[in-house]
């Protein structure tokens, strides 16, 4: 058991700058997109932004809406992506289906409402990790809106007692993480919240890192190296 900041994704790159920025900071995953959206990207650009960082550190995260599973696991064979998002209504099969299919961990995106914990209970034993994110009309996420934080105790117990991850997401941005840190998730998965001018800030990736730094906290249910 020891002392650990909240692991930090940061998601919507969709250039090289915004990679390369990524790349020089310590934040632990890089997340690309590939859902029609101003973030969207094509397997090409990701394979080449990528390959310009053979000495990354950082996993890669892949973000999926009810995609083809077929259409995943190209993506995942090309790219050799470390981590599935699945982000739209995917249900505890095809979650099943698709993980027969890849090697890689599958996390199912929540969209916070009054049924949250048992809707991370329908996925208890298939699901690697959850990421909970604000639920807004007509969008899957990436709107910069945050949910009540006070319900994220009740989250992050379930995420434990199924010894899986909790990443929280909306509405994330360095003038409020602590009051986020302070309630000890297991990572934070931010895009526009670190983001000047619709391009990924250093400095602001860095200063929220630096916030996150001053909540680090025990962890002892997960291994590290299982992330």
């Amino acid at each position: 058991m020891s002392f650990l900041r909240p692991l930090l994704k940061i998601c919507g790159n969709y250039d090289c700058r915004d990679v390369s920025t990524v790349m020089t900071t310590d934040a632990d995953y890089v997340g690309f997109v590939f859902v029609k959206s101003k973030r969207q990207v094509t397997v090409t650009q990701m394979k080449n932004w990528l390959a310009q960082h053979p000495e990354r550190t950082q996993k890669v995260v892949a973000l999926f809406v009810n995609e083809h599973k077929q259409v995943i696991k190209d993506v995942v064979n090309e790219v050799n992506v470390d981590i599935i998002q699945c982000h739209g209504t995917e249900s505890p099969d095809y979650i099943k289906e698709l993980k027969k299919l890849v090697s890689c961990p599958v996390y199912k995106v929540i969209h916070v409402d009054n049924h949250t914990v048992e809707n991370m209970r329908r996925y208890e034993g298939i699901a690697d990790g959850f990421i909970l994110d604000c639920k807004v009309k007509d969008a899957w996420g990436g709107t910069g809106e945050s949910f009540d934080w006070s319900e994220l105790p009740r989250f992050i117990k379930e995420g434990k007692n199924q010894g899986v991850y909790v990443f929280i997401a909306g509405g994330v941005r360095p003038d409020n993480v602590d009051d986020l840190v302070s309630y000890q998730p297991d990572g934070i998965d931010v895009s526009s919240g670190v983001e000047t001018n619709g391009r990924k800030d250093k400095q602001k990736i860095e200063y929220l890192l630096e916030r996150m730094k001053k909540y680090e906290h025990r962890k002892g249910h997960i291994s590290r190296s299982a992330r």
